[in-house]
């Protein structure tokens, strides 16, 4: 497993992470969500760029990046108990890197005296908190433009 170094999110890397959303969605969704969904999915940042650009300042967002210091995934904590987003690029998945900043974003929890952590995971994350030990709370059916799409609500409680 390769360490990455982690940093604060900063304004010239909305476009990264942009394209980093769109990858991780349009090549890991096509696993587990129809070509429909996958698209719908992939295209939000691109679509709603202002409201994407606009949720990234919210929380805690934390960019793993490469040896030129290019964004290659990145996560948010929002609110503090809360994980809303983690997406890593797909020629970087499987390599440690959400499980790396699940770790920081832990660590951030636990500095401000959280007893648990959420997330609404999609299938192509699920496993990945499982691994965590984040345990199944309930699935939902989300819909985004009348397409529905299965999530899990997980949550994992903190230990000390």
């Amino acid at each position: 497993m390769n360490i990455y170094p982690l940093r604060a999110f900063i304004s010239d890397d909305i476009h990264a992470v942009a394209e980093i959303y769109y990858h991780s969605a349009s090549v890991l969704g096509q696993q587990h969500y129809s070509p429909e969904q996958v698209s719908i999915w992939a295209d939000y940042p691109h679509l709603h760029f202002d409201e994407f650009e606009a949720f990234m300042y919210q929380g805690h967002t934390l960019v793993a990046v490469d040896e030129k210091n290019q964004p290659i995934a990145f996560g948010q904590l929002h609110p503090v108990n809360h994980l809303t987003l983690l997406y890593v690029l797909p020629e970087y998945s499987r390599q440690g890197l959400g499980k790396q900043l699940y770790t920081a974003f832990e660590a951030i929890a636990l500095a401000k005296k959280q007893t648990s952590l959420s997330v609404t995971a999609s299938k192509v994350s699920r496993g990945l908190f499982e691994q965590l030990g984040f345990e199944l709370i309930e699935k939902e059916i989300s819909l985004r433009n009348n397409i529905p799409f299965e999530r899990y609500n997980m949550v994992k409680i903190l230990k000390s």
